[in-house]
Parts: C-alpha cells; structure tokens; sequence
C-alpha cells in the first residue's frame, strides 16, 4: 500500500477535479478491503491534504478484489460504477518479492496484467492506461536498455497456460532454463507482462513506467517519509542498528535510487499524455534519478554512516559500520566473524540466563534475504531516458513543478540524511525527542567495542607467544 498511499495522496492534492478514485484492496490477514483503507487514511500522509481539502478523502471509493480472482474479484454492482465512472486506469498492483515462485509470480505479474486488460475493455470512458513495470525488466541485456519493450523467448499466454497445467515439480525444474539470464521471477514476469499488456491493449492509449528502486519520497507527502523495509531502506535499517556488517557487492556499482514522490510524478504525467495526445504506441518511460547525479554503493554506505553518526538509531546494537566486497569467500569469512559467531554467542548467554534465543537464526534469514540482492548490488545497467525527456518538454512550467520527476539538482546529502530519519521515524518509529538518548547509547557502544577489540587483541597475542615459544616476559610486557 506504500506506493498506493502516495499516489492517492497526490492525486487528491493536487488534482481537485477528480470525482471518483476507485482503489483495489485485497482483505489481508482478517482485516477487510475497507478496513485496510481506512486504516491506511488515518496515516500521517494525508494529513496536509485533508488539512488543504477537508472532506476530500470520501472521493476514494473502495473496492474489495484481487489480481489473482477471476473478473478481479468484482461483483457486477462495483463492475456497474467502473463501468459509468473510470476514465483513467492506473496498474501498479503484482508481487515485488525477487524469490517468490514462479507460477505465483505469473498469476500476479502476468496473468495480473490479463485480468486488468479484461476491465479496461469494458470502461467506455478510458482514454488512458498507465501500467508501472520496473527498470530491471530487462536486465539481462548487456547493453544499454531503451525505452522499448524487448521481445521475449515465449509468449506470455504461454506461460499463464503452462502454469495452470503443469505440475509443480516440472513448473520448478523448468525454472532455470525459462529465466535464462533474468537473476529472479520478478524480472523475468515483468517482462512477459509488458508485452502482453502491448499486444493485449488494443486500441487504448497506454504508458509503462519503468522505475529503479523505489526509495523514500524526496519532498512529497513528507520529506524522507517511507513505510516498509524494502531494498535500499533494509540496508539503512541494518547498518544503522549495527546488525548488518558486510554485503556483497561492487563498492563501484551505481545505485539506481528513485524518490517514491518522483515515479508517481511520472504516472500521473503519463496518465494526462495517454488522454491528450492520444499516441498510438505503447510509449515506455525510464523512472530514474539523471545517472550524471547518481551515487555508487560506497558513496551511498559512507554518507550514511555520516548521517548515522549524528542521528544515530535508538534500537542500535552495535555501531554501525559496513563492508562491501566482491570476494564471495571474504564475505564468508567477514558474516562468520561479524555476524554468526557473535550471534552463536549471544544466543548461548541468552539460553544459560532462560532467555530467547533467536538471533543466530535470524542472521540466517538475513543472509538469504540478502543473496537476491547480489544481482544488482554486483552490476550497473545504462539507462536510454529519452521518452522520459520528452515527456517533461511537453509539461507547462507549473505542471514540471508540481508534477516533477526529471531533476537535475538532485542533492543526495540532504536526501540521504532526509532518507536516515524517515526510517529512524516512520519505520523504525523512534521519537526524534529521544536522540541524545541514541547518542549516549551509541557512545557506550563504541566504547564496549574498543574493550572487545582490545581483549581480543590480547588473545591473539597471548596464543601466538604460546605458539611460537615467546617467553613469558614478552607476555608481561604487553599486558
């Protein structure tokens, strides 16, 4: 719901004419559709909107359904609405998760995408259909990657078919050779999906926004402001707390980090282009920060731990302090002493003394969590951004302000710093009134730290004097 939230906000704000907004929400975990967005109002987001426009919020209308349901789960009372009321379609609903299995991720991602194209056909009134894919789509490819939809080895009705008749260990041992280069089943059914919402569209004027890595909003609704523990904001999390320690990845690799407030800029803008000009095309627009100004991993490691260091997290276990390698046997090497053996140790105190024990076994999830990072924390891609350029030029000046998404003055100190505190408050909830606190507990950690290092260094001593026969005055002149 993250993005939805921006999105809706945004388009309550800044779009005062817009009647309906009609929301697909599937019940999750005992809470009904209607539960969820309410819930999801009373979020600090909306609170200079509702502030701006009061009563605003009761244009959302919430519909109760699912991209995995046939017909989205609608009952033909909801379908009689849409029908009479949508004229502007935006797709934004499939699974994120990089290791989700494969026909799960084709009834999301791809099938999903056929669901949604069902609806479009049946709404009289659409002039324009927006469908956010992701950047990485085709990362395979090891060349620059335009703004154009690549073709791909199978078609993807042949792959929403496969997986309704196959059995799971032939859909499983078929993996391997469908993905070929793709890293994850994300990429892979991105990919099919964009050519089925080409070839399935007909004649409605349709966009695909291609974002990188959605990150924290750089000054809508809240600057900094994000809400889940997603890719780059899980690396914040972890380092800022201390519990991650090192990564694999080229220190050198570009992160493509996209403002959350900046891709639905660009949604909302392709939503007016599709209705305006009327393309003909599917057109494919690059959601990325200008690569001139981008930042690398080290860059992005080493300014976060400027900004840690002067707001530093309360739920910190130790200072924080990463390492990036390339080297898969370093990195071995560096979790088992940063990460396992303190954990196995830990634990071990925490059984004697009746506790629960569970970090070592966190750690492990950690790690493979992480490894369907290693993708694209190890290479960097070359983005084509001219139909991005393009768009931007067709925005009056007041329209490039208010809906910007192609900047040049990018300043990723004051972003990052942005970036630190908003998961330090509205993820992490940690009360900035509460900071000299974090400061006093990031002081004693270091200083522990120190001690540990220190003793260490004199085991290491002791055992090599041992060792190697260094008399005993050796031994007393160190300690």
């Amino acid at each position: 719901m993250y993005f939805s939230q921006v999105l809706i906000e945004k388009l309550l704000r800044c779009c005062p004419d817009i009647k309906k907004i009609y929301v697909l929400v599937r019940p999750k975990r005992g809470s009904r559709a209607q539960e969820r967005v309410d819930t999801l109002l009373q979020d600090i987001v909306f609170d200079n909107v509702k502030a701006e426009h009061p009563g605003c919020t009761k244009k959302i209308v919430t519909v109760s359904g699912d991209i995995v349901d046939d017909d989205l789960g609608l009952t033909n009372e909801i379908m009689q609405q849409l029908v009479q009321d949508v004229s502007v379609v935006f797709h934004s609903a499939a699974t994120v998760r990089f290791d989700e299995p494969l026909r799960l991720a084709v009834r999301m991602n791809i099938a999903g995408v056929q669901r949604v194209l069902n609806l479009c056909h049946k709404l009289p009134l659409l002039v324009s259909l927006v469908h956010v894919s992701t950047a990485y789509a085709n990362c395979c490819l090891d060349e620059e990657i335009k703004e154009q939809i690549y073709p791909t080895s199978i078609l993807p009705q042949q792959m929403i078919d496969a997986a309704e008749w196959m059995t799971d260990d032939t859909f499983d041992a078929i993996q391997p050779k469908l993905l070929g280069k793709h890293p994850n089943t994300y990429t892979y059914t991105k990919s099919l999906g964009e050519i089925l919402l080409r070839d399935g569209r007909g004649e409605i004027p349709t966009s695909i926004v291609r974002p990188a890595i959605v990150t924290a909003s750089w000054k809508e609704p809240l600057p900094g402001w994000i809400d889940n523990y997603n890719t780059a904001t899980g690396l914040i999390a972890g380092f800022g707390t201390g519990f991650l320690k090192t990564m694999i990845g080229n220190p050198k690799t570009q992160l493509s980090l996209t403002p959350v407030d900046m891709t639905v800029n660009m949604i909302i803008s392709c939503g007016w282009f599709n209705a305006v000009c009327k393309p003909k095309e599917v057109n494919v627009f690059h959601n990325i920060c200008d690569q001139k100004n981008s930042v690398t991993i080290e860059a992005f490691l080493s300014r976060m731990k400027q900004t840690l260091a002067q707001n530093p997290m309360q739920a910190m276990v130790r200072v924080p302090s990463g390492k990036v390698t390339e080297s898969l046997l370093w990195n071995k090497v560096l979790r088992f002493v940063y990460h396992l053996l303190p954990a196995f140790c830990i634990d071990c105190f925490n059984k004697a003394r009746g506790k629960r024990v569970f970090l070592y076994q966190r750690y492990q999830i950690i790690h493979k969590a992480s490894s369907v990072l290693e993708f694209f924390t190890m290479n960097s891609w070359q983005f084509s951004t001219v139909n991005t350029g393009r768009l931007s030029k067709l925005l009056c000046k007041d329209d490039q302000s208010m809906f910007y998404f192609d900047k040049l003055d990018f300043d990723w100190d004051t972003y990052l710093l942005n970036y630190n505190l908003g998961v330090k408050q509205y993820v992490m909830k940690e009360d900035m009134a509460d900071l000299s606190k974090a400061k006093t507990r990031q002081t004693r950690l270091a200083l522990i730290e120190n001690v540990m290092k220190g003793v260490l260094l004199l085991l290491i001593l002791r055992f090599v004097a041992a060792q190697t026969g260094i008399t005993n005055k050796l031994w007393e002149l160190v300690v």
